[in-house]
């Protein structure tokens, strides 16, 4: 008949699962934490991209808003926001349309680019494109 195991023999199996555990646990704890700082960078990148868009649509709807009353637009086609957001720039590029003319050849739309760029952040940028009519920009 078999004895069973006496208290000496157990005490090294449970300091070795000890160890294994604590082993296990920070290994899975790294992992984790890891997990969480990737998914807080891609939660900041998608706020900033977020911020640019609302910036960008809020003027170009601005410009257009100040074409269709009659006013002329900005001569140099760039500028800044204003507080909170006064380290964001803008800048309108505008190129003619080939395809769109009148019975002379003149442009009668052109395609606009309004570019939004955060100064202290490299790469952070959003380019909306639209189409306006050429009147728009004279």
């Amino acid at each position: 008949m078999r004895q069973p195991a006496t208290w000496c023999c157990c005490q090294g199996l449970l300091l070795v699962e000890a160890t294994l555990a604590a082993v296990v646990i920070a290994v899975g704890l790294a992992f984790i934490s890891r997990g969480f700082a990737n998914q807080l960078s891609a939660i900041r990148t998608v706020e900033a991209q977020e911020t640019l868009l609302g910036l960008a649509q809020g003027k170009l709807l601005e410009l257009e808003a100040e074409a269709l009353a009659g006013r002329p637009l900005p001569t140099d086609l760039s500028g800044t926001f204003d507080a909170p957001h006064e380290d964001y720039r803008w800048t309108v590029d505008a190129q003619p349309r080939a395809d769109l003319t009148d019975q002379a050849g003149a442009p009668l739309a052109s395609d606009v680019s309004l570019t939004v760029a955060r100064d202290q952040t490299r790469g952070a940028s959003l380019t909306v494109r639209a189409v306006w009519r050429q009147e728009w920009l004279q």
